[in-house]
């Protein structure tokens, strides 16, 4: 093949990434009446989206993974309209595995079968690929919502690029149980 062929392909491809490349990272499941919503900290829409459908009825009972975290304090879940006996507080998570290990442990002990996961668009393929791990075997039941961090095309701003491409690099070391050897997002 010649060298301006492999040009042109190498262009379309990184043009077809660069146009389509967060619609490969967005799962966004129809959300339905569950137990808890579990609102993972890291980015701003989160807990607005968590809310939203505790407002919405689809639970009674908000948790929030890291609770500590700026963006997904109790008080702002509550200053948003999410009652204080319907929150769920988990404050030790480090990292996507870790929300999904400490929120099951959450459940576990309230003896909640199902919950609505919610993050932000651009992180939901992870999110799934680590909570359908930790949560293999527990007959607890998952649908995975997700927020949007912002209105723009994602691939026209730099903040969006950097959380797409880290994304695309955080996926395979998931993909493989790196997370199991180091503490990584």
């Amino acid at each position: 093949m010649s060298r301006i062929k492999r040009g042109i392909m190498m262009l379309t491809l990184l043009f077809t990434f660069f146009i389509f490349g967060k619609y490969f990272l967005i799962v966004n499941e129809e959300p339905k009446k569950v137990d808890v919503i579990i609102a993972l900290s890291g980015d701003a829409g989160r807990l607005e989206k968590a809310v939203d459908l505790y407002k919405k009825d689809y639970s009674d009972y908000v948790m929030l993974s890291v609770a500590s975290e700026e963006g997904l304090r109790a008080q702002q879940a509550i200053e948003l309209g999410v009652l204080d006996a319907a929150l769920l507080l988990e404050d030790e998570a480090t990292s996507t595995y870790t929300n999904a290990v400490y929120s099951k442990d959450l459940m576990e002990l309230y003896h909640l079968r199902s919950a609505i996961v919610v993050s932000s668009d651009y992180h939901m393929r992870r999110v799934k690929l680590i909570f359908e791990r930790v949560y293999k075997d527990s007959g607890i039941e998952l649908t995975y919502v997700a927020s949007q961090r912002n209105d723009q095309v994602w691939y026209k701003d730099w903040t969006n690029i950097r959380y797409t491409f880290n994304e695309f690099v955080k996926l395979p070391a998931y993909a493989l149980r790196l997370y199991k050897f180091i503490d990584i997002e």
